[in-house]
């Protein structure tokens, strides 16, 4: 698994299947590793809005939903992957998720627990 990776997953304890972006390092950090989703775009002041054609999954304007990232581990996702539980996706382009990281580190909902674990 590496930054950019994406999966369609609905991980327990959430509502529904979402685009999910792989957003840290799991070497760096033990195995232990950072996601977000995409949301419908809510337009709000803080929104950080991807939009068609960034990548293949977006067909309407979708915001990283900062407020429902989860720190797991590289062995969670290749579990669920092999299991067909979460579907892997096209990788996110690599400026587009520096861009969400840059974005994380500052971000009200982003939880600051997680910040620890991404990239300098």
């Amino acid at each position: 698994m590496k930054v950019g990776n994406t999966f369609i997953w609905h991980p327990h304890g959430t509502v529904k299947e979402h685009l999910w972006i792989l957003i840290s390092d799991p070497a760096a950090n033990e195995g232990r590793c950072v996601i977000v989703n995409l949301t419908s775009s809510s337009h709000g002041k803080y929104s950080f809005t991807l939009n068609v054609g960034q990548h293949p999954f977006i067909t309407k304007p979708s915001d990283v939903n900062f407020g429902d990232a989860m720190r797991t581990t590289e062995t969670e996702l290749a579990r669920n992957v092999a299991s067909g539980a979460a579907l892997q996706r096209e990788d996110m382009d690599a400026s587009i998720v520096a861009s969400i990281i840059t974005a994380a580190k500052t971000h009200p909902a982003f939880p600051p627990i997680l910040r620890k674990l991404l990239p300098p």
